[in-house]
């Protein structure tokens, strides 16, 4: 397949956050046919970068997101590079453990900033997911929604943040909505 046709399409969905319709393809490519746009669609579909649903339309496939896992790197101190391609997998498929109960919040304010959790981080937390003190939570309590440790003392539970100058909050009511399995940021 013409590399400038999928580059065209696959532009349009990172610009409009969905995959073009068979107008929006005839156009891009500059067909005066729909057969045309039907053809370069097939042929990304063989090349699994896009899929049908039931009613044709065109959704981004699981491979459109994939990316390479090239190996391991030290954080510590530097060692010689062994570059090797061990796999692909989806961001998704690592962050996420329950699609249906998994929920994506950003983060406002910088309460949890020791634990590496910055504002404008985006968490991702499944909700029901069962709870142990230590784990990083997404609460309900009477002020509000907040981000914390749940720890627990004496037989009680509590909420405490990962930055010295908030203080533990020992909700009257409340309730645990999720715990946070993962957090990501963009530097660009």
């Amino acid at each position: 397949m013409n590399l400038a046709y999928r580059t065209r399409v696959l532009h349009f969905f990172r610009t409009h956050k969905r995959m073009p319709n068979i107008t929006e393809i005839m156009s891009l490519c500059e067909f005066s046919s729909r057969s045309s746009a039907f053809y370069v669609v097939e042929q990304l579909v063989k090349e699994g970068v896009v899929e049908k649903d039931k009613s044709g339309k065109l959704l981004p496939a699981r491979r459109l997101h994939e990316v390479r896992v090239l190996g391991k790197i030290r954080a510590g101190f530097a060692a010689p590079a062994e570059e090797e391609l061990a796999d692909t997998i989806t961001v998704g498929e690592y962050l996420i453990r329950d699609k249906n109960a998994s929920f994506l919040l950003q983060v406002e304010g910088d309460s949890m900033e020791d634990a590496g959790i910055h504002e404008g981080d985006m968490v991702i937390f499944e909700r029901g997911s069962d709870c142990r003190p230590g784990d990083i939570v997404i609460a309900l309590t009477e002020d509000g929604y907040t981000i914390k440790y749940l720890r627990k003392k004496n037989g009680k539970h509590y909420l405490e943040a990962a930055n010295p100058n908030y203080p533990n909050i020992y909700p009257k009511e409340g309730e645990i909505l999720g715990v946070v399995t993962g957090s990501f940021r963009k530097y660009k």
